[in-house]
């Protein structure tokens, strides 16, 4: 007998999805996070891309609503971080870094993404001493102060403008000569002049004693150093799988995202893979809800293969 028939790897909307239609149809089934249920919709200011909510809704109302849902159902929430999945030929086990395990038939991993490091000099020494991960759990320390969004997508310029809107004086460095945006974030942008952007802008170091007081980038390839007095920074220049535990489970792509066929199946058997986790998956909530519908019906059918064929 298995602790669950699934054991499910990640607590964001793709995650909480699964869960939520696992157990309603009856299966006995945990969900692992190492850190907020929700993901990273705890981190977002507002959705305005999930069609059910045609007036938007803030990421952690959303969260909210998905937990209360998902434990409605009969859900098994554990706050704990998966660092490896062995596979047996009648079931799977997922071992976590506080040397807890659970025997499971089936595995969906849910674990998402996270904003992609620099790696450049301060950025590590000054995470949560100014170095911004969180902007709606964070902006309001910096009102009335100076901070650098870096970046050219949708996911700087909704930070930007957050922080704008708190009042918060904004420079965008944007690491391109044009922005890369949505037609949303691109009218929202034109909406708010005051926030100064520096285009083709490289961040090559934050500084500062015990907190951030500024950063220093170039701009362009012929352009001196510049350095901006700054309380704060945001460095969002994409997103990175939280794949690191991996390597040794499923097939990645070039990209460290988990390779996965039609039917959201790995190369390891009984083990599926869901949300921005895995390769070719677009970074929306809408999606990550979809493809946590699909795990969860694909997981079902799993288990009754698996029970027909255990039996046997």
């Amino acid at each position: 007998m298995f602790d669950y028939e699934v054991v499910i790897v990640g607590g964001g909307p793709a995650g909480l999805t699964a869960g939520g239609h696992l157990s309603r149809a009856g299966h006995r089934t945990l969900l692992l996070e190492k850190e907020l249920f929700g993901g990273a919709l705890q981190h977002t200011d507002r959705i305005d891309d999930y069609p059910r909510f045609h007036g938007g809704i803030t990421g952690a109302q959303l969260a909210s609503d998905m937990i209360e849902q998902a434990t409605a159902s009969g859900l098994r929430l554990e706050q704990a971080e998966a660092s490896g999945v062995e596979s047996f030929s009648r079931s799977r086990w997922v071992a976590c870094t506080d040397g807890r395990g659970f025997s499971c038939g089936a595995v969906i991993l849910a674990g998402g993404s996270r904003f992609r490091a620099l790696g450049i000099p301060g950025e590590e020494q000054f995470r949560g001493r100014g170095v911004i991960d969180c902007t709606p759990c964070d902006g309001g320390f910096f009102v009335g102060k100076s901070v650098a969004v870096v970046g050219s997508n949708d996911y700087a310029i909704r930070d930007a403008l957050h922080l704008a809107g708190l009042g918060v004086r904004v420079t965008l460095l944007a690491t391109g000569g044009n922005l890369d945006l949505s037609p949303l974030w691109e009218s929202r942008l034109a909406e708010v002049p005051d926030i100064t952007i520096q285009h083709d802008a490289t961040l090559e170091q934050i500084v500062g004693t015990e907190r951030v007081e500024g950063v220093v980038y170039s701009k362009g390839q012929t352009m001196p150093r510049e350095q901006l007095a700054a309380a704060g920074i945001a460095v969002r220049v994409g997103l990175a799988p939280n794949t690191e535990w991996l390597d040794d489970v499923v097939d990645l792509d070039a990209c460290r995202r988990i390779v996965a066929n039609a039917d959201l199946a790995t190369s390891a058997a009984y083990i599926l893979a869901c949300g921005d986790i895995r390769s070719g998956a677009r970074a929306t909530v809408a999606t990550a809800v979809a493809d946590g519908a699909a795990a969860a019906a694909r997981a079902s059918e799993l288990l009754r293969e698996g029970a027909r064929s255990w039996t046997n």
